[in-house]
C-alpha cells in the first residue's frame, strides 16, 4: 500500500507541475485559447504516469541492486485473448447506451441537424448535395464509430498505454493484496484527481470546470471497475489501453448527437455516462459471478494474478 501511495503522489505531482509550465510558460489558459497547442501537452501529459512508474521500478531495482525489468509486474505480456476484443468493442455500447439515457433527460433531444458542423451556407452549390449525404445522423453514427475503432487499436491505444502502465499495471501490481473493489476505487480516485489541471482549463467540462473536477473523479471511479476487471481478466494491461484509447477516440458521438442539456449531463463524463458505465459494471459484476465464475469482484489482486510470471 505504502507503494501506490508513494507512486500516487508523486505521479501527480510530477504531472501537476508540467500542467504548471503549460499553464504559466506556454500561456494556456483555456482550450479554446490554442487547440493545438493544449491538445499536443495534453497528449505529453497522458505520459507521465508510465514515466512515474518506470523511473521509480529503476530506482527500486538499483536499490536492490538487481537487473531492471519493466516487466517485473507479469501484466505486459502480450498474448491476446478474447477479452482484448471485448474491450475494443465495449465503448461503442457504453458510447451509444450513454446516447439512449441522454434522451431520457430533461431537454435532451436527438440531434438530426448536422448543418451545424460544417457552415453549409459556404460550401458552393454542387457540393452541396454531397455534403447533405455526410451530414446524415446515421453516417455521422457509423463513421464516427469506424474511425473511432481505428484510432483506438492504434494512436489513442499508444498514448492511453501511457496512462494504463501507470494506473493499470504498476498501481494494479502495488495493490495486490487488497480486494478488487478497493483497488478499483483508489486507482479510480488517484486518476480521477491527477486529472484536475486539465479539467479546469476546461476539458471534458467546458461550462462547468469546477464541478467537472469532482465529476472526473466518479467517472474514473466508474470506469476504473471495468478496466481493471480486463486487466485482471487478460492479466495483462494491453485491454485496459485498448479500451482507453477507443472510448477517447468515439465519446465526441455524445457530443454531436445530443441537443441541450449540459455537460454534467450530457456524455460519458456526465451523469448520462455515469448510469450506462453503471449499467455495464453490473452486468460485468453478474458475468463475473454466474457465467465464467471467476469471482474476481470478491478476490484480491494478488489471488487473480497469482500465477502470472514477475
Amino acid at each position: 500500500m505504502k507503494r501506490a501511495i508513494k507512486y500516487s503522489i508523486i505521479v501527480c505531482l510530477a504531472s501537476w507541475i508540467f500542467a504548471a509550465f503549460m499553464i504559466f510558460g506556454l500561456g494556456i489558459k483555456n482550450i479554446s485559447d490554442n487547440p493545438m497547442r493544449y491538445t499536443i501537452c495534453a497528449s505529453l501529459y497522458m505520459l507521465f504516469p508510465m514515466l512515474c512508474a518506470i523511473a521509480l521500478q529503476i530506482v527500486t531495482c538499483r536499490k536492490k541492486h538487481v537487473r531492471v525489468s519493466l516487466r517485473e509486474t507479469g501484466l505486459l505480456r502480450f498474448k491476446i485473448k478474447w477479452s482484448w476484443l471485448v474491450a475494443w468493442i465495449l465503448p461503442i455500447i457504453i458510447v451509444l447506451l450513454t446516447m439512449f439515457v441522454n434522451l431520457l433527460l430533461p431537454n435532451c433531444e436527438f440531434n438530426t441537424d448536422m448543418s451545424s458542423l460544417i457552415p453549409v451556407d459556404s460550401v458552393p452549390e454542387e457540393q452541396k448535395e454531397m455534403l447533405s449525404m455526410f451530414l446524415n445522423p446515421t453516417f455521422m453514427i457509423v463513421i464516427t464509430i469506424i474511425s473511432g475503432l481505428f484510432a483506438g487499436i492504434t494512436i489513442n491505444a499508444l498514448f492511453a498505454f501511457g496512462e494504463e502502465y501507470g494506473w493499470r499495471n504498476y498501481l494494479v501490481d502495488a495493490l495486490r493484496e487488497k480486494k478488487f473493489a478497493f483497488a478499483s476505487i483508489f486507482i479510480g480516485v488517484v486518476w480521477g484527481i491527477w486529472h484536475f489541471p486539465l479539467i479546469l482549463l476546461g476539458h471534458n467540462y467546458p461550462q462547468h470546470n469546477v464541478a467537472g473536477v469532482f465529476m472526473m473523479v466518479i467517472f474514473c471511479v466508474l470506469l476504473s471497475f471495468v478496466e481493471t476487471y480486463f486487466v485482471l481478466k487478460a492479466k495483462s494491461v494491453y485491454p485496459a489501453a485498448i479500451f482507453h484509447g477507443t472510448i477517447n477516440a468515439i465519446a465526441g458521438l455524445n457530443v454531436i448527437m445530443i441537443k441541450g442539456g449540459s455537460d454534467l449531463l450530457n456524455g460519458i463524463s456526465g451523469l448520462s455516462g455515469f448510469i450506462a458505465v453503471a449499467i455495464i459494471i453490473l452486468l460485468i459484476f453478474c458475468y463475473d459471478r454466474f457465467v465464467s465464475k471467476d469471482d474476481i469482484f470478491c478476490k484480491t489482486i494478488g489471488e487473480v494474478l497469482g500465477d502470472v510470471e514477475r
